[in-house]
């Protein structure tokens, strides 16, 4: 019987929770808002978000980046804080109802009133309980303000929103700024949905609408924007003519993506989510240890990842809770035994050799 893992179960014990919750009317909510808007198929998040636009060097595993010289996705990652998650769910919002190319003006209250059709706590799902009663006693709702007021305070302190009534305010309304990180306290760059001659990553929207943004870790988000970025720009070809890959080396992860060792082992949450899947050089040991190792084996260095189809539109509250499950029993993070891998029977293409011809 493998040893407890204390984290896994605090987590899945705090899923189970939220499903028996608020989850599922905090997506269904999301949903509705999808349908009656513009219905994106996916959701552009621009690319200076989650990534430096220069590599910056990092020398030691032990010294990570700087916070300040961090992309902004990354300066989120929290064990707790959901400001990340609020703010995807800003540009989800922002992009149901305006057109690429377009400036959107945030209409919804932070807590919902009789006039309001949604409100952002209405488009949170948070892990707030109720601590009893006395002094410091709140019910789960005050818990849940409290949450989404930290969310916006980080997110103004990031010139990622601009209090309408204030500094400090945000609660009481607010204007969402763009998320290149070129706002500053004295001069907001109003958000404007990111038009097709942008650089900008494609979530699906079936990760709001169904959940993930919800029940993932921020480390697996910030995780999953760096794969879907790779995956993007820094495609590699296989025998499957539908099938890419990419790799993240070390240095490109933590001095372009501002991504910790941490952050980067999350690829096996997300593969046994289902949302990747993980190639791992064939003499490479699951724990990242080489087997024989030897200098022309150097192409393999890295884990391939490639985008599993389908992935997001299952119920994510259901996946995730399933995975945990078996990573409390079981010991490792791994799929159903009858799950598909696309890799299975695909090759790499190799690059082809530079003959000096253009």
């Amino acid at each position: 019987m493998p040893p407890k893992d204390g984290k896994v179960e605090v987590r899945l014990e705090a899923l189970r929770a939220l499903r028996r919750g608020e989850l599922p009317a905090v997506t269904a909510e999301a949903l509705r808002l999808w349908r009656e808007g513009h219905q994106p198929a996916d959701i552009r998040v621009r690319r200076a978000y989650l990534r430096n636009d220069k590599l910056e060097s990092v020398e030691d595993e032990r010294k990570p980046l700087p916070m300040g010289q961090r992309p902004l996705a990354a300066r989120m990652i929290t064990p707790k804080g959901v400001a990340l998650k609020l703010h995807l769910t800003l540009l989800f919002a922002a992009q149901c109802s305006a057109k690429p190319g377009r400036t959107w003006k945030n209409s919804y209250p932070v807590e919902p009133t009789p006039q309001s059709d949604h409100s952002w706590v209405g488009l949170t799902a948070t892990n707030a309980k109720y601590r009893g009663p006395g002094i410091q006693g709140a019910s789960v709702a005050t818990n849940k303000r409290r949450q989404v007021t930290e969310a916006l305070k980080k997110l103004e302190g990031l010139n990622l929103i601009r209090p309408t009534k204030g500094p400090g305010r945000g609660r009481q309304g607010f204007d969402l700024l763009h998320e290149n990180g070129k706002s500053t306290q004295a001069a907001g760059v109003p958000y404007a949905v990111p038009s097709a001659a942008e650089l900008f990553v494609d979530v699906p929207r079936e990760f709001f609408t169904e959940g993930w943004v919800h029940v993932l870790t921020t480390s697996e988000i910030a995780a999953l924007l760096m794969w879907l970025d790779a995956l993007k720009y820094d495609r590699m070809g296989t025998s499957d003519p539908s099938l890419f890959v990419t790799r993240v080396t070390s240095a490109v992860r933590q001095g372009a993506y501002g991504l910790g060792r941490e952050a980067y082992e999350t690829h096996q949450q997300l593969d046994a989510f289902q949302l990747l899947d993980v190639l791992r050089p064939e003499k490479r040991h699951y724990d990242g240890r080489w087997q024989e190792f030897a200098q022309d084996s150097s192409d393999l260095a890295c884990h391939r990842v490639a985008l599993t189809p389908n992935g997001f539109s299952r119920n994510a509250g259901e996946v995730v809770q399933e995975v945990l499950q078996r990573r409390d029993a079981l010991g490792d993070w791994s799929r159903p035994p009858n799950a598909p891998r696309r890799y299975w029977t695909i090759t790499l293409n190799k690059p082809k050799p530079d003959d000096g011809t253009k």
